[in-house]
């Protein structure tokens, strides 16, 4: 559908260019710095069309690397299943410190038994 109006719309443009064409073509003269040219007028406009579309397409296309540039620097980063493994290995690392701590508690208990503390009770 979005050909078909594309093609739609370049058609109706192009028949507003030849009607355009046929009405304008008369000979004009055009002062280029040191020179002086006699050119028929729909030639200069088309010339001066071609000229604007080639600065279009050129900023166009500097736009476009930007964007392939930031595309490239973005497919670089982590996608979501290396945040999941990621994640994933983060809780593996945090139950991993806790039983160290556990063991690391336990052993330095076992070490030092005095250094336990007791439980007293008092009855009065």
């Amino acid at each position: 559908m979005k050909k078909q109006s594309t093609m739609v719309i370049s058609i109706i443009l192009l028949i507003i260019f030849v009607i355009f064409a046929l009405l304008n073509t008369a000979t004009v003269e055009v002062n280029l710095l040191f020179s002086q040219v006699r050119i028929p007028l729909v030639l200069l406009i088309l010339v001066c069309l071609l000229i604007g579309a080639l600065i279009i397409y050129l900023f166009s296309f500097s736009n476009h690397l930007k964007v392939n540039k930031e595309l490239k620097e973005l497919q670089k980063q982590p996608g979501k299943q290396e945040i999941e493994q990621l994640k994933k290995n983060v809780k593996q690392l945090q139950n991993e410190n806790q039983q160290l701590k556990k063991a690391l508690t336990t052993a330095q208990q076992a070490a030092n038994p005095a250094a336990q503390p007791t439980q007293s009770t008092t009855n009065n």
